[in-house]
Order: C-alpha cells, then sequence, then structure tokens
C-alpha cells in the first residue's frame, strides 16, 4: 500500500488565503447523488427517470501521474460484500469518472452478480472504493439522509478536498442553502447561485 500523502491547496479569498487539505491518496471519491429526481444518466439510452438507474458515483485522480484503476470496486457498505461495480482503464491527472445506476446495473448482469445497481441509500449509506486486491481501501465516505434529498448531490467543495458539502442548487436546504449545483464528471466553476432548474444543468453536463 503506498503511503498517504497530502497535498494542500492555498485558495485565494477576498484578499486573504484559505488553507484547505486535500484527502489521502491519489484517486478519491469526489462526488455522489443518490437520491435522483431526474434522468441524470446519459447511458440509459433514454431521457426517462429512473430512481435506480440515475444514482450516480464519481471518482477523481487528484494526483500528478495517470492512475491503472483496473480491478477498483465500489460497494455501498462497510458490512456488504457486494460489489456494485468494477472499473477498468487509466485514470489520467485531473481525470473524473462517473458511474451510473444502469452501468453497475450491467456489470452485475456480466459478472454474476444480484442485480443492485449502486443501491446508495436514502436514508443514509457509506461508499467505498476498493483496490483490485479486493480488500484495500482507497476511499470512503458516509452521508446522511437529508443531504442526498431529490437531486442533492454530496461532494467535495472544492474538488478534491478534504471537506464535503451539499450540492443543493436544484433543492435548496433550508437552511443553510450553499447553492451548488450537482457535477458529474466536471470540475465546479463559479459561485453558488440561489435557484436553478435540473435542465439547465442536465444541459451542461450531459
Amino acid at each position: 500500500m503506498r503511503t498517504p500523502w497530502v497535498l494542500l491547496v492555498l485558495i485565494s479569498l477576498g484578499g486573504g488565503f484559505l488553507l484547505c487539505g486535500v484527502a489521502s491518496g491519489e484517486v478519491v471519491l469526489n462526488e455522489l447523488l443518490a437520491d435522483p429526481a431526474s434522468d441524470w444518466s446519459p447511458t440509459d439510452g433514454n431521457d426517462e427517470y429512473g430512481s435506480l438507474e440515475d444514482e450516480w458515483v464519481e471518482i477523481l485522480n487528484v494526483g500528478p501521474d495517470p492512475v491503472d484503476v483496473t480491478g477498483w470496486r465500489l460497494r455501498d457498505a462497510v458490512s456488504d460484500s457486494s460489489w456494485r461495480y468494477g472499473f477498468e482503464g487509466v485514470l489520467d491527472p485531473g481525470g473524473y469518472l462517473v458511474v451510473y445506476g444502469n452501468e453497475a446495473y450491467e456489470w452485475e448482469d456480466a459478472n454474476g452478480y444480484p442485480r443492485n445497481g449502486l443501491s446508495l441509500n436514502n436514508s443514509g449509506d457509506t461508499v467505498t472504493l476498493v483496490a483490485d486486491d479486493l480488500s484495500t481501501i482507497v476511499d470512503q465516505v458516509s452521508y446522511e439522509g437529508f443531504q442526498v434529498l431529490d437531486d442533492r448531490s454530496y461532494g467535495r467543495m472544492p474538488d478534491g478536498a478534504a471537506g464535503w458539502d451539499v450540492f443543493d442548487g436544484l433543492n435548496p436546504l433550508t437552511p443553510p442553502a450553499t447553492g451548488y449545483l450537482p457535477t458529474p464528471g466536471e470540475p465546479y466553476a463559479g459561485s453558488p447561485i440561489g435557484t436553478s432548474t435540473w435542465s439547465r444543468i442536465k444541459a451542461v453536463y450531459r
């Protein structure tokens, strides 16, 4: 197992500076959406909403080198040994990879696992990224139900940072709303906004 490293990102903020720790490791879980209320998946072959098919999990390579993620897997709970998805290929530095629920179904079907999709529980869950030895935990995050209600994603802010926040631009928390929009497969850019629509965000990121 590689020795974890910590990258400190210096961010200019209102004339001062904010020091943010970036998560250990080179590839991290970066954002997830567990309770879709809209059609998010661009790979399911339709424009119809599916509560399981449109869930998604995003990983990000925060390191300076490409990482071969072949054989890495996702699971949706610490005590659950049922694999939800297996990765293939190389993730370039700064590269994002998004797994949608319908893609998890396809992987499970092809590999003889129960057809559960990503199986992200709306009431709260733990998502784990596991290395190709099927035991080393690369990264892990837990969330609560209120953080992922209807089209709210939960992600690192800024991308790759240690802290997680609710991206509630499509379904504001009351209070306090962040206004961040879910950004599957893309870096977050811009300031929080007060209101938006799902059609706008999907038009940008699909």
